[in-house]
């Protein structure tokens, strides 16, 4: 894609969204003239060998899906997940108990929530 048509596609976008779209349209600009070639796609983790991980997801985190925590906890070898089943990015220490004392019992005793734990 070209600067001008970058530069076309800010217009529209702004025209839409007069906060975001500009902001959006030339967020790409690095990634069309970066000179490092791109590496392969990560592979999947599996942490053999590592202490029991607690990953937290919320149902409706708007940056990572909670496809993606139970993605993440279901590759894990000793992965468990938690979920919030809430807005927002983050669960813990925003006032949800059972998050709450959930992560604080991992986090302080390595005791891990019962499986499938869903806090509301």
């Amino acid at each position: 894609m070209s600067i001008e048509d970058m530069r076309k596609n800010a217009e529209i976008l702004s025209k839409i969204s007069p906060i975001f779209g500009g902001f959006i349209a030339w967020s790409s600009l690095p990634c069309n003239y970066w000179e490092t070639p791109a590496k392969p796609l990560p592979s999947p983790l599996s942490a053999i060998g590592s202490a029991p991980i607690l990953v937290v997801g919320t149902s409706r985190d708007p940056a990572t899906p909670i496809a993606w925590a139970g993605g993440l906890a279901h590759q894990l070898v000793t992965g468990h997940l938690l979920t919030l089943n809430g807005d927002g990015h983050t669960a813990y220490f925003r006032g949800n108990q059972c998050i709450d004392n959930a992560i604080d019992a991992y986090l302080l005793s390595g005791t891990l929530p019962k499986s499938g734990l869903v806090c509301n």
